[in-house]
């Protein structure tokens, strides 16, 4: 299994305990997919308020990050801010900025509870 995918199994881990992540995301159902260049392609899906991830591309996403390995790794391992990739194109975003902001902020909560 990759590094991404590693680090991606255990913020679903975190995320299924975690009273502060069902909190965010109650009521956010979404699809946010991951197109890694050079990489496997993964989403994440946030429905009833649990968080999964799936290998593979969803067919109708609502939010979609395209992003280099090494990016993607470092914003889900904290070694990357996502606002700074994203400013400066490592990160490029479709779909509405805030669900991305939230998403953001359910990965600090994740990395949080890591600690």
């Amino acid at each position: 299994m990759s590094e991404i995918m590693d680090a991606l199994k255990k913020i679903e881990e975190v995320a299924a305990k975690s009273e502060d992540v069902a909190a965010e995301i109650e009521g956010w159902d979404r699809v946010l997919q991951f197109n890694i260049e050079g990489g496997t392609p993964f989403y994440i899906e946030v429905k009833d308020g649990k968080l999964t991830v799936h290998e593979g591309t969803h067919d109708n996403p609502d939010l979609t990050f395209e992003t280099n390995k090494d990016t993607i790794l470092g914003i889900l391992t904290g070694e990357i801010d996502a606002t700074s990739a994203y400013m400066s194109g490592d990160l490029k975003i479709t779909g509405a900025l805030p669900d991305a902001v939230k998403f953001r902020t359910v990965i600090e909560i994740v990395r949080d509870e890591m600690e």
